[in-house]
């Protein structure tokens, strides 16, 4: 005679088997995902780049790259897919391949400004027509090394931060969520570093680490205001401290990813 198996111990059962083989895979995503970020960032004796990639779960909706462009250009850039579950941990290897920072042609290359690599991306978002509602976010950077200028342009993501003698300023510029109207503008803007700068690009589960507020009305922590004299190591190293014990609003748990460049 059949055994009857109560519907709660079949559930239980089923889950024992389940989950360890769910929960490895996403280890296992985790890891492929790390793999498409900077295996080394582009320092040398005039720049230092230090970076912080905390998912707020196995896999993050954040993705970040810097990389040297030719012997005069680096690119770099944050992006940040709406959401950090599976759907847009996926976005971010899209975004990866798909923002274009230079291209070969022969024996020669043309390097894009900020503002056609943000369009290129838009419209190849756009063009893809993914499915779920999937935006994203994206700041991208094009440094000069020999002048020192460094233009950017922005999708609606958080201000980067320029940080000058210890002093932060935003960073303003205008460009919508990427992906959503093929229309839309972005616009591009270049600010001259220094010996001493530190610029600081994050994406938005790292905000409530800077500060607080909307364009004109945003205020940097306190916190955030000792870091300031901190080199971009440091810096990050306590952002990083800080994610450990800040602690969001039940729900509101975030990716949080953070680039700094140091001007030395």
């Amino acid at each position: 005679m059949k055994e009857d198996i109560h519907p709660t111990a079949e559930l239980e059962r089923e889950q024992s088997i389940v989950l360890p083989d769910l929960t490895e895979q996403l280890e296992m995503a985790g890891r492929v995902q790390r793999n498409f970020l900077p295996a080394r960032l582009p320092n040398n004796e005039n720049f230092r780049f230090s970076a912080l990639f905390r998912p707020a779960e196995w896999v993050s909706g954040d993705i970040y790259d810097a990389r040297r462009l030719d012997e005069t250009h680096i690119g770099f850039y944050i992006a940040d897919a709406v959401g950090h579950s599976m759907p847009a941990a996926l976005l971010t290897i899209f975004i990866k391949q798909a923002l274009v920072m230079r291209q070969t042609y022969d024996h020669s290359w043309q390097i894009f400004p900020p503002k056609q690599v943000i369009g290129n991306l838009n419209l190849q978002m756009i063009e893809q027509e993914l499915q779920g509602c999937l935006f994203s976010t994206a700041c991208y950077f094009l440094l000069n090394t020999e002048t020192l200028q460094a233009s950017w342009a922005r999708a609606g993501h958080p201000y980067p931060v320029l940080i000058r003698d210890r002093k932060p300023t935003l960073l303003e510029s205008r460009g919508g969520l990427l992906g959503v109207f093929e229309q839309t503008q972005f616009e591009e803007k270049t600010v001259q570093l220094c010996p001493g700068d530190t610029l600081l690009l994050y994406s938005d589960g790292a905000e409530p680490l800077i500060g607080m507020g909307k364009d004109s009305d945003f205020n940097f922590h306190f916190s955030f205001l000792d870091l300031c004299s901190l080199s971009a190591d440091e810096l990050i190293a306590a952002l990083d401290h800080q994610a450990d014990t800040y602690r969001p609003a039940p729900g509101q748990k975030d990716d949080i990813t953070a680039l700094a460049l140091q001007v030395l």
